[in-house]
């Protein structure tokens, strides 16, 4: 090339911003339509809107009443403004999620303080009785029979009520518990049906994951539920997108995906997108060594995958590593044990599953 159709230092630095400016309105466009639902949110169609403003204000410089950006003949834009409403959203959406966890904390504590009432009543009724006896065997051993009836009248009408009471007490705490783990249970049902799938594969995307093994984990602590955790990677998927293009690796990406949902099939599995190539599936009522029928049975078919078109000596392969909730858990432990055994099934050669030790 010679140097006259070298690009000039100005035309270069256009396109860098031109560049630049196209990437944060595709940034501000991602962000409204997959937008962290607040309840100050009247309509997502709402944030959707407002986040199109911005946009366009990034991209052309227009105005907007609606979001506060100024319209400038010269084209300026208002960074300022465009700052402050990225700044405002992500402050209000902290705030929202801070109450939530906030709220579901005190679900907890309010099962967690049920239970140990229970266990406490119990230890109650138990001292009740002890007294009771004791106080019969020190009447038998020094009074007559007329103190012996009455003693025994009384200890059994004692006993008789520290029963009732607890047994009062009991269906008190077992209802109220039975509310709370109710209203948890449609909270886990409602996140199913609310959470956005993934649009390139049509399963459910990483916001889904992180809501869903958060609340797993909380059942797990109040109930002692097995749940695994499985994390799916594509083996050598660089090479995949460099052979057959960034079209062939979608639909690779999309045939995995396909590939797990007939994998596992239960209703309650959660399948998930969680990164560019990378999976997650949540299995409930499950524990490790029972999720490796279905783990085993993915990979097998994930080998037999071949697309038209592309070279016969390229074949597809993933890794998996596999742990259980255990008591302490939590959504960091849990991920960086199933991440550790994932890592671990790649280093010794891919296309196997690890499953946490």
């Amino acid at each position: 090339m010679d140097s006259a159709s070298e690009p000039t230092p100005n035309t270069a630095t256009d396109a860098l911003l031109d560049d630049a400016l196209d990437t944060l309105g595709y940034l501000f466009h991602a962000y409204g339509k997959d937008s962290f639902p607040i309840d100050g949110d009247i309509d997502s169609r709402d944030f959707s809107a407002r986040c199109a403003d911005v946009v366009r204000h990034v991209e052309n410089g227009v105005g907007s009443e609606y979001v506060g950006l100024r319209q400038s003949d010269t084209g300026e834009r208002d960074w300022a403004a465009v700052r402050r409403f990225f700044a405002d959203r992500r402050r209000d959406e902290k705030a929202f999620v801070s109450t939530t966890m906030g709220d579901y904390r005190g679900a907890v504590e309010h099962l967690v303080c049920g239970l140990r009432q229970i266990g406490e009543h119990g230890d109650a009724t138990e001292e009740t009785v002890s007294q009771s006896l004791e106080s019969i065997q020190s009447i038998v051993e020094a009074r007559d029979l007329p103190d012996i009836q009455k003693a025994l009248i009384e200890t059994i009408s004692t006993i008789s009520g520290a029963f009732e009471k607890q047994r009062r007490e009991y269906e008190d705490q077992i209802e109220s518990l039975q509310t709370r783990m109710s209203g948890l249970r449609d909270d886990l049902v409602a996140a199913h049906e609310e959470m956005k799938q993934d649009p390139l594969t049509g399963i459910f995307n990483r916001r889904a994951f992180d809501t869903s093994i958060e609340r797993y984990i909380k059942m797990h602590y109040m109930l002692g539920q097995p749940v695994s955790l499985a994390l799916v990677d594509v083996d050598k998927f660089k090479t995949i997108n460099d052979t057959l293009g960034h079209a062939g690796g979608d639909e690779i990406l999309r045939t995995i995906a396909n590939l797990m949902t007939r994998a596992f099939v239960r209703k309650n599995d959660l399948i998930c997108r969680i990164g560019g190539d990378e999976f997650a599936i949540i299995l409930p009522d499950t524990p490790v060594d029972k999720s490796r029928v279905s783990i085993d049975r993915f990979l097998d078919s994930v080998q037999s995958v071949q697309l038209d078109g592309w070279p016969e000596d390229l074949s597809v392969s993933c890794s998996v590593g596999c742990a259980e909730i255990v008591d302490g858990d939590t959504v960091e432990t849990l991920v960086e044990r199933a991440d550790s055994a994932l890592y671990t099934a790649k280093a010794e050669g891919r296309n196997r599953l690890k499953i946490s030790e």
